[in-house]
Parts: C-alpha cells; structure tokens; sequence
C-alpha cells in the first residue's frame, strides 16, 4: 500500500488519477488515522464527540477544583467553565501528542502538574473520557511499534522536518520497521522566466531581480471579487484551451456563480457557513425559554424559511408581533382566533392539513412555561426543546426536504440533548446555556451545485497541490488565513519538557510549516501563476496576503504585470471579453400629473377611512398607490421603532385607565401605581422591546413620561367635569358623497355638551400649526361625524410625550393656553368642513378625468402653471413640500 501525506489531503487535493489505481491512497491526517485504525483492528472511534469530550473534561475539572487550592485557571473557569474546560483539554491533547504521561515528578512546573493532576482524576473516574484525535493517535503508535503495517511508501507532501513533531515522531518509527519516506521532490525552477526567477527569490537563490514581462506571472487586481469573477468567467469562456487549475483558498461559491452565470460548468465547491437559516433555530429556540422574551429573537425564529412551525402562522406572528412586540396580548389573541378559525375551514377542503398538529406546535412554543431571564430554568426544559427540534428535523428530512442542513441540524440538536444528559447541574443559567450551545454548534457544509464534467481542476488549500502544475490561477489572493498564534506554554515549562525528550510544537515550528505552505503553490506552478487580488470580499475590505511583499521586494514596483479591466494586459496572452459600456441614462423628473389612460375602471371604494381621505385631498398619488393598487410596505421586516412603538403604547394604557369607572375620584398616586401595575402586564404582552436588557433607562423614561401625561388629562377631566363618555369610539356618515368610517380616540361628556379629544404621542408644535391655519381636518371631521346628542362639540389635541392639551380656545378646558381665543369655532369648523368638501369634489373630477396629481417639491412649479387659470380659494391650501413618510418616492422619481 502506497500513501501519498499532506496535512491537507483531507479536503480535495490535486492532481486526482486519471482512472482507479489499487493500493494508492491520498490522505490527510484523520484519514490516514482511519485507516491505521481500520488496519490494526481499532475502528470504532467517533470523531464528532468534541463536545462530550469537553464536558467530561470539565467536570474532572470540578472534582479537582474541589479537592485543591485555587489553580491558576481559577477565575477563568468561574466565568466560563465550558470555554476554560476547552482550552485545557486542548493543551491536555498536546502533552499526549508530546508522548508524555503525564507522571508528577519532582521540579514539575505548576500549570503542568494540574494538568496531569486532573487526568489522575480522568484516570480515577469509572467514566472514561472519550478518545479524540490524541488519543487515538497514541494508541495507534504503540500498536504501530508492536506490530508493522501493510504501508510500504509514504510520499510526503510537506518535509518531513517541518511536520507536527507527533508526525515526525510516527514516520520515523515506522520507517525504522521498513517503509519507506520519501520526501517531497526538488522544486524544478522555471528557467529565465519572471516566474522562475520569483521561485529563485523565495527559495533564497538569488536577491531582486528585473521584470521580463513574458506573462509567466501575472496579477489581476479589480475593486470587488464579484466583478473579477465576472470578468475571469468571461475570459475563460473565450479562450476554451486555457484550462488553468485554480486554488481557492475561501469558502465562498462566488467564483464558481460566477463560473455558471458565463454558462460554464460548475466546480461543486462545498462552503460551510454558521449563517445558514436552517441551523439559526439551534441558537433561537432557547429564547423560549425565558421572560420576559425577546421580540427580535422570536421575530427571527417565526421568519426562518425552515423552522418547526407552520409557515402561514409564523407569517402572521411575524407581522403581529411587528405592529406590537409582545404575545398573548389582546391583539395576538385575536389574530390567532382568526387563523385557527380560517385553518379548520381550508382543512375541510385540503385533508393534508393536520390542524391539531399545528396546535401542537404553537402550544409548544408560546404557551409553555417561561423562567425569569436573570435565573436559571431546569434542565429537563432545556432537553424538551432540543429533542422536539431534532425529532422535526429527522421527520421533515425523510418526509419533505432533501437540505442537507437539516441533517446537520439533526446531528446538533441531538448533540446538545445528549451534551446535556451528562451534565451533573440540574439547572442552567441563559449563559450556561448559550455556552452549551456554542459548543455544538459548527458550520454547515452544503453543496448547492454537483460538481460538472469538464470543470476546472481546484484546490482549497496550498499544500494541497501533489504535483507540479502547468497553469495555476490564485483567487482571492488575500489575508485569509488564521491569526497569529501565541504559544501555550512558558520557556521554563518547554525547558522541562524538553529534558524529558518530550519536545513540543513553537510558533517557530508552526510558521516554518505555514511558510513552506505559503510558497508552495508558487514551486509547483510550471508555466503561469496568475494572482487574482480584490480589495473587497464578501462585503469586507481584505488586506493583501503575505507573498505580495515578496514579489514586491523581488521586482520592486509591480505595475508592469499588474491587469485590470482597463489596462487591457491580459489582451497580449488572451482573448479578451468584450467590454460593453453602458449608456448613461437619466432617470425622468416627477411628473405633475400621472394620466390614466382608463380611468373609468377605478371602480368607486365604499367607505373611506380619514387617512384615505386626507391622502386624497392633499397626495391623491397616494391614494391611488395604497387603496387602490394596494402597494403596501410589509411590516414584517422589522420591529417598530421605538418612538411608534411608545406611542402604540400609550395609547393602549390611556385606554384601559380611561375605562375606569371611579376615575373622577382618584388621586395622582393612585394613578401612578395603576400604571406601575398595569406596565407589569401591558409591556409583556405588547412591549417587550422595553424589558429588554439595556432597556430600563428608556422603560423609567417613558413609564415618568406616561405617568406625567396620565395624571394632566385625569386633572383636566376633574378640574373640568368632564366624564369619559366612550374611548375608541366607531364613527361613521355621509360626507360629500361617499361613506366615511372614523375612530374616534376619546369623546367626554359635560351635561349638553362634548368633546372628541385626539390623542396624539408627540407633534405638539404641528398641531398647534394645524389649528392656528385651521387645518385641523380630522378633529372638524369627527366633531361632524358624532351623534348629536348634545348642543355643543368642541375638539382637543392631548399630546401624551408632555402631557399637554391643545385647543382652539378655553371653551372646555379652562385652564390651559388656548392658540386661537377669538375666533368662533363652530365658524371655522363650517368652513373646514366646506372646503374639505369642495376639495373631494374637486379631486374625484380629476380622476374622473384621469390625471392623478403628483405633489412634491419637484413639481410645484408645474402644478401653479396647470392651476393658473383655475380659482382654488374655495379649496383646502394645498401643501408645498414632499409628503411626509413616503413610501412611493422611487415610483414617483423622487429617489435617483
């Protein structure tokens, strides 16, 4: 049996065999473990039970932490016991490589008799701990000097000197016992060639040298790797007989897009990414568990493509809890009332529906127990959910997908359960769990396209070339390998070791490798290297890798053979891409008008609401976009803002309060501990964004603020004897025409007389514009629209940010500054209320006609030259600038 050994050769390597070839293998480290392992009878051993390995390890840990003094990873373990129980078994797993035994004997640095004092406890515990890599390794070694293997040559990609000293230490033992070592071959130069010459440079032979330009050593250098992939796919599609090998070191399938977007066949390049969707759900259903919860977890969680809950309900969570962060609110109630009656309807007619199973899952998850997220919850809880997601997982793999990330979510979620079936806690804090999860949780690997006949040859590595190379094309040559390593381990600690010929692997050691693998691409190209260099990758700005500096202090200034989609270097060796330019198109200025050309099929509404008829009169644009064409903005997209979220919620407490019948009585203390009562329910349910933590400066702002602005309208109310006649109060009537449904926020009472007060959360320098230019439509409207049952109405603004009430005079409330005292308000609502009307009028004959106005600051000018002929005194003054929180700005070319 022949092996060929790199420390890559357990990922693809190049060059493969042309046909099958018995008795030859390319392995890497784990594989060629394996097959020892296989060979001498010792197969069995798991390789994914890091995790399992690491709790182990921490409760040897524990059992050696209670019986000593304070060690000196003490305060590292308090703080993260799962993270400090890592790093020790890592440098627990180096001394085994080492070949030590971990023995106490006299001089023994301190950090190292912990080390082998807590694997005395490993060794005295009836459970053993599972065996990685070192163990396994070490078992092999001694089988190895027992007994030789069928292996008769091993050709080594790396030196041997350079390898792991564990390695060095295996080779050399079995090439005591007849295999042979053969090292990697003399890098062949390529003579009186650039690149030839940069092989020289790197392997010391000679000092800087001059640029011949010959095209053996190119750089290809563009502003993002999206457009260099473009531009190489297209090169490479014009000129069929360039069948370059490329090294890709990345995991990113940018390229290989690039590669079937041009009509190529693709590479089947498998990345792995921790940001898959499917395997989101292993970090987001812990927040399950907790109060108060996380709205932007579980909005996360509802809107997963993937997830264990049925896509039409989390669709309608994510927007519920969009308007109002929060669950099992009244609102939450309601829309979960509705699906589920809508649900038993479709499943009459669809028999694949399984209505009880989706019960199931939403009792699962949002009507389960929930524990205070400053405590800890059991851990049977925490068990519970990660075996109900890997049941799912299992299930929707055999039955509905073939996503490979389930699998691997599967794998996780179990490994968590059985992670935490060892653990001896029977409680976890939120930290402690998120540290278990964190254990577990890897990458996912997914291969989206198969790899196609006659792709190109890749690597992913730069040891992972076998054999010298005609044509070779680096991409992505940045700064992408690992940081800079320290060492574990002090001088005086190695010193000991090394007098024990225990001798161990030094950030020297490891940068010789890291240099050898560096430069090795390099040797093995015999023709051409091309370095493909971006400035920016996957959205980062990348940093040039290493060997740059080489090449520069080699030839000095590189612009010679440095291409780009420019300077047309490439056109001496290839046929080029066609570049095709653009023409620069301006996009159209806002229009005054969009003409309808049928305008008789706007069929009529029936009913307007006061929005839809405010955007009519002053943006019909608008109205035409939102309430008949429908483009709504989603709200699913995000959690509202704070300011809106505030004031949703104000609104919601002004509410219930004034629903209290015994109100005129109450005093500003009670007040204030209603709303702390309340606050305890209400942000729950609805506001959670406020108990989240980092929140509670803006929760005492807004709960001070609410409490201010409670207590001002019940003093206003009892100052002036007024009693609350109905709050959220349904309005509706003729008015001009056409059938208008309103809601009134709050509407008081005084003998014969009313008030409809508008609340509103901030805005008050606005509404106090609206009532001095008496534009004040909405209050007129619903002063119009409410049953007369009394003489007189008057109408109020109370802005809840400050607690102050707005009016036109002191008619109703006395004791406040009103904005304008002296004009009759019946007068001035008769007049509102006439040029509202004469305005609608106005503008369904328009439409009628098919122009449809477009108002904004672009088209003021073209719109007082259409209006100069016509008398617009009658009519509400129109605006004269944009619309405020517009969402058709790109429709109308407003946004270039």
């Amino acid at each position: 049996m022949n092996f060929t050994f790199g420390t890559a050769l357990d990922n693809p390597s190049w060059p493969l065999p042309d046909f099958s070839k018995g008795g030859c293998l390319w392995h890497g480290p784990n594989l060629l473990l394996q097959w020892l392992e296989f060979h001498y009878g010792l197969a069995g051993h798991k390789n994914n039970n890091e995790h399992l390995r690491i709790e182990q390890y921490r409760q040897a840990i524990r059992a050696f932490l209670a019986k000593n003094p304070p060690p000196f990873f003490a305060r590292s373990f308090q703080a993260d016991q799962f993270a400090t129980a890592a790093n020790l078994l890592a440098r627990r797993d180096e001394l085994l490589l080492a070949a030590w035994d971990f023995s106490i004997t006299s001089g023994i640095p301190e950090r190292l008799r912990c080390i082998a004092s807590i694997e005395q406890v490993l060794q005295a515990s009836p459970t053993e701990l599972p065996a990685g890599f070192a163990d396994r390794f070490t078992i092999v070694e001694k089988k190895i000097a027992l007994r030789a293997s069928a292996i008769h040559k091993i050709n080594l990609v790396e030196p041997l000197e350079l390898l792991p000293y564990h390695w060095q230490r295996l080779f050399t033992n079995m090439q005591e016992q007849g295999v042979e070592i053969i090292p990697p071959p003399p890098h062949d130069r390529v003579p009186d060639t650039d690149l030839g010459r940069f092989q020289a440079f790197l392997a010391g032979k000679v000092g800087p040298q001059a640029l011949d330009h010959d095209g053996t050593l190119l750089l290809l250098r563009g502003k993002r790797d999206t457009d260099l992939g473009s531009y190489l796919a297209a090169l490479l599609r014009r000129n069929p007989t360039f069948h370059p090998c490329f090294l890709i070191p990345d995991k990113s399938r940018t390229l290989d897009e690039a590669f079937i977007q041009e009509g190529l066949p693709s590479l089947g390049i498998q990345p792995a990414s921790l940001a898959r969707p499917t395997l989101q759900a292993l970090k987001l259903i812990p927040n399950f568990l907790w109060t108060p919860v996380d709205p932007y977890k579980i909005m996360e969680f509802v809107s997963l493509p993937l997830k264990p809950l049925e896509t039409e309900l989390a669709n309608r969570i994510a927007q519920q809890m969009a308007q109002t962060p929060g669950i099992l609110g009244e609102s939450w109630q309601a829309m979960l009332g509705q699906y589920f009656s809508e649900l038993e309807e479709r499943a009459g007619k669809d028999s694949n529906l399984d209505v009880r199973e989706i019960r199931q899952q939403y009792r699962f998850w949002f009507e389960r127990r929930r524990f205070d997220v400053a405590g800890s919850v059991p851990k049977n809880e925490v068990e519970d959910i990660f075996q109900y997601l890997f049941i799912w997982a299992k299930k929707t793999l055999e039955q509905k997908s073939n996503n490979p990330s389930l699998l691997m979510l599967a794998e996780q979620a179990k490994q968590i359960v059985d992670l935490l079936q060892t653990l001896p806690e029977k409680e976890l804090s939120r930290l402690e769990l998120e540290r278990i999860v964190r254990t577990v949780y890897e990458p996912a690997p997914m291969q989206l396209n198969l790899r196609e006949i006659g792709s190109f040859p890749y690597v992913q590595q730069p040891n992972a070339l076998c054999a010298p190379i005609r044509e070779l094309i680096w991409w992505n040559f940045t700064q992408n390998e690992p940081d800079y390593f320290f060492s574990r381990w002090y001088d005086h600690e190695r010193g000991w070791l090394q007098q024990l010929n225990i001798p161990l692997n030094s950030p020297a050691d490891q940068n010789a490798l890291l240099g050898f693998q560096r430069r090795h691409p390099v040797w093995m190209t015999q023709h051409r290297l091309i370095l493909v260099i971006p400035e920016v990758a996957e959205g980062s700005t990348m940093l040039p890798h290493p060997l740059l500096g080489d090449l520069e202090a080699c030839f000095g200034s590189l612009e010679h053979i440095t291409a780009t989609d420019e300077n047309q270097l490439l056109g001496r060796y290839f046929d080029l891409p066609e570049k095709v330019l653009i023409p620069f198109r301006r996009l159209g200025k806002p229009a005054p008008f969009l003409r309808l050309n049928h305008p008789e099929k706007l069929t009529d509404r029936a009913e307007e609401t006061f929005t839809s008829l405010e955007s009519l009169l002053y943006y019909p644009y608008q109205w035409l976009f939102r309430y008949h064409i429908r483009l709504r903005k989603s709200s699913i997209l995000s959690i509202v803002k704070d300011s809106t979220l505030q004031g949703n919620l104000a609104h919601r407490f002004f509410q219930n309060l004034l629903l209290i019948p015994d109100l005129s009585s109450w005093s500003k203390a009670e007040v204030d501990q209603w709303i702390e009562r309340e606050s305890e329910r209400l942000l729950h349910r609805e506001g959670a964004v406020l108990l989240m933590y980092g929140k509670e400066a803006e929760r005492k702002r807004f709960l001070k603020r609410l409490k201010f602005a409670a207590w001002s309208l019940v003093n206003l109310l009892q100052n002036n004897q007024w009693s609350v006649a109905a709050t959220e109060l349904g309005l509706e009537g003729n008015f001009g025409g056409i059938q208008l449904n309103a809601r009134a926020d709050l509407v008081l009472s005084r003998e014969a007389e009313q008030t409809v007060l508008d609340l509103k959360w901030r805005g008050g320098l606005r509404r106090e514009l609206m009532i001095k230019n008496e534009e004040d439509l909405q209050l007129a409207l619903y002063a119009h629209l409410l049953p007369l049952s009394t003489e007189k109405v008057h109408t109020a603004y109370f802005i809840m940010e400050n607690g102050r009430l707005i009016a036109r005079d002191r008619s109703a409330f006395t004791d406040i500054t009103p904005i304008s005292p002296d004009v009759n308000p019946i007068e001035v609502r008769e007049r509102i209320l006439k040029k509202m009307e004469t305005t609608l009028h106005w503008r369904l004959e328009q439409i009628r006609q098919g122009e449809v106005e477009i108002r904004c600051t672009p088209t003021l000018a073209g719109l007082e030259s259409h209006y100069a002929q016509e008398d617009l005194l009658s009519l509400l003054e129109m605006k004269m600038e944009d619309a405020p929180f517009d969402d058709y700005r790109t429709l109308i070319s407003l946004i270039k």
